[in-house]
């Protein structure tokens, strides 16, 4: 994830070159060669390490600015100002899959669906396996809202597919399957078949930790409310999602439901 930053690929490159160089030629002297380059790999490896875990808080620093404070402009601003610096493979996957997260949850079709054109080399590994898990959770979730419910069933054929391959990273494959079952249960809501649902998404309401998944989540309850026309639930449901949304999509959707509602009311 170092690589990730521009910040701490330059404090890598510095530390390892002035750090390790410097260690080469102290113990050079004092000890012999074999000593010096022994710490100056450990002293590399020290800083690789270190640096890693500031470019993962860092990462998760960013990604909470969506999932948290639900603020989609600065989250997609901020990831595309790291694509546009990247020039490692992995990552610019990883910031492309990041940012047709952010587009999708900012109700920006065109532009999530511009990115999904374009990302391919996943690679056969742990990473790329995971990564390409994660793609088509997007797909899914970018289908169902185009309403192309039969690109969301092949998309979802397909993630099943590789949630069933043993390089899956564990943690990845549980919050999927979560997700998978989610998608069948809005799938079943799409063919009126509501059997369930509010039980499956009351569960994800508990289990979820973040306050962009609430509110997607919280929307959802609001439909399953309005189907089974308890208008009080639905109002709660829609106004939870307009006062915590941010600049989600999620906000103005659940303003029109409610304005359906009070119209009714009158």
């Amino acid at each position: 994830m170092l690589k990730c930053f521009k910040s701490t690929m330059i404090s890598y490159l510095l530390l390892c070159y002035i750090g390790g160089f410097s260690i080469y030629l102290i113990l050079s002297r004092t000890i012999n060669s074999r000593a010096g380059w022994t710490f100056a790999i450990i002293w590399i490896f020290f800083v690789a390490s270190i640096l890693e875990i500031i470019a993962r808080i860092k990462m998760k620093k960013v990604v909470n600015i969506m999932i948290d404070d639900c603020n989609l402009e600065k989250y997609i601003h901020i990831c595309n100002d790291l694509f546009f610096e990247q020039v490692n493979k992995k990552y610019k996957i990883y910031l492309m899959l990041n940012l047709a997260t952010g587009y999708l949850n900012a109700g920006d079709k065109e532009r999530a669906e511009k990115i999904l054109n374009n990302v391919y080399g996943f690679g056969n590994g742990r990473v790329g396996t995971t990564y390409l898990a994660i793609y088509y959770n997007i797909l899914v979730a970018y289908y169902f809202q185009t309403m192309d419910i039969e690109n969301v069933v092949d998309s979802m054929n397909e993630l099943k597919i590789i949630l069933n391959n043993k390089k899956m990273n564990r943690k990845s494959r549980t919050k999927l399957l979560y997700l998978y079952s989610e998608a069948e249960c809005l799938l079943n809501m799409e063919n009126n078949n509501y059997d369930g649902a509010e039980q499956i998404f009351n569960d994800s309401l508990v289990r979820e930790k973040h306050m962009l998944g609430k509110v997607s989540t919280k929307y959802t309850l609001g439909l399953i409310y309005l189907h089974y026309n308890r208008l009080s639930e639905a109002t709660e449901a829609f106004e939870f999602a307009v006062k915590n949304g941010g600049t989600s999509r999620f906000v103005e959707i659940s303003k029109e439901h409610l304005e359906k509602l009070n119209l009714e009311e009158l």
